[in-house]
């Protein structure tokens, strides 16, 4: 394979560049908006699914991933803030600590998207566990497993992403660099500031080492994107043919029991159909839980699918990082934080015990919308 990084341009889209210097000026201004927004709905996520009446194995996994898109949002606000934004401009964006901050940031974001995208599965496979064997669900899935699955997704992930910290290195940067150089090797950090300083300019570069960059694409596309990706899709098929087989036998006994003419079969009918639907709610509730994780597998697979295959691409060819994913990056930035705000919405659509446990619980926080205290004396009767 040529090393000529002309012989990729074709790969990408014509216009990429041009598009990346039009969206880029916006780019940061959008995800402000989404950043905010999104941390003060994974707030109150965790507001709401750790409240006592709240309390399942479900609801703890999405705890935890509520805690890790909190984190990767919040981490994102000073990096959009100080690298797409005017605000904040007169601070030096090539000094050594900006240069740490965004090695810090690549490190973490990248963290604790993992760790999300780990809890994404674990939360499909106790689903699947939970509608294909429910007589091992309590077994299998209990509040401790649960426990143990999140505590070995917030500590394995770190792990997992251990060769993407050695892909970069701090390097001070020749004066030349700092003017205008187009070369492509750094980072976002280049395009700001190019003004000409006696201080010295550092920058986030890019390893020199070749078979270590690619490797790295090889474990970030594949590991940690495309097979959580593939997973999340077989996943994803067999809940949905489960709700269509529970669908298909629910109506089974109801077209048997509305036939039948003998009133103790018709009780014996219900009573069964109560027992296996905890009083007649039970089963609908369970399928308006499916259908909702099924929801948000198809938020996240809509979400990473995109930035799996594209990584998978860059692995194939590694010069289209330098040509294409420099082009594309922010859009696919975008895309990760708005699949990790968007939850909140999904679950007040989908849920109506979370909508009533955050009316409850906004009633008791907002000073609009409490109800008016009883008269003393009330109390004393």
């Amino acid at each position: 394979m040529s090393s000529d990084p002309e012989e990729f341009v074709g790969y990408c889209v014509p216009e990429g560049e041009s598009f990346q210097r039009v969206y880029v000026t916006i780019h940061g201004y959008i995800a402000l908006v989404i950043c905010l927004l999104g941390c003060a709905a994974n707030s109150v996520n965790i507001a709401v699914l750790s409240r006592k009446e709240m309390a399942s194995s479900t609801n703890s996994i999405l705890t935890g991933l509520a805690v890790a898109d909190l984190l990767v949002m919040f981490d994102y606000i000073p990096f959009a803030l100080h690298i797409y934004t005017n605000i904040c401009s007169e601070l030096h964006r090539n000094s050594y600590a900006w240069a740490v901050f965004v090695y810090f940031h690549s490190i973490f974001s990248q963290t604790f998207h993992t760790v999300s995208i780990w809890l994404t599965i674990t939360l499909a496979v106790w689903r699947f566990i939970a509608i294909k064997f429910p007589q091992k669900n309590r077994t299998l899935c209990n509040q401790k497993n649960t426990n143990i699955a999140i505590g070995v997704a917030y500590a394995v992930c770190p792990i997992l992403c251990l060769p993407i910290y050695f892909a970069m290195n701090i390097q001070e940067l020749p004066k030349m660099s700092i003017t205008g150089s187009e070369n492509g090797t750094l980072n976002d950090t280049d395009t700001v500031n190019a003004s000409v300083s006696t201080e010295p300019q550092y920058a986030l570069l890019m390893t020199s080492n070749n078979d270590l960059l690619t490797a790295i694409f090889w474990i970030y596309s594949v590991f940690l994107k495309l097979i959580p990706c593939v997973v999340l899709s077989i996943l994803s098929v067999l809940l949905i043919l489960k709700m269509k087989s529970s669908d298909r036998r629910r109506q089974k006994l109801l077209k048997k029991s509305a036939i039948s003419t003998n009133e103790g079969e018709k009780a014996r009918l219900n009573e069964d159909g109560g027992k296996r639907g905890g009083g007649g709610g039970g089963g609908g509730r369970t399928d308006r839980t499916t259908r909702m994780l099924v929801a948000l597998l198809g938020l996240f697979l809509a979400t990473e699918l995109p930035q799996a295959l594209f990584g998978l691409l860059t692995a194939i060819a590694p010069h289209l990082f330098q040509r294409c994913y420099y082009a594309f990056g922010e859009v696919m930035d975008l895309m990760a934080l708005v699949g990790s705000a968007v939850n909140f919405v999904l679950y007040c659509s989908m849920s109506r015990q979370f909508r009533s446990t955050f009316t409850r619980l906004a009633r008791k926080v907002l000073p609009l919308g409490r109800a008016p205290p009883e008269p003393i004396t009330a109390l004393k009767a």
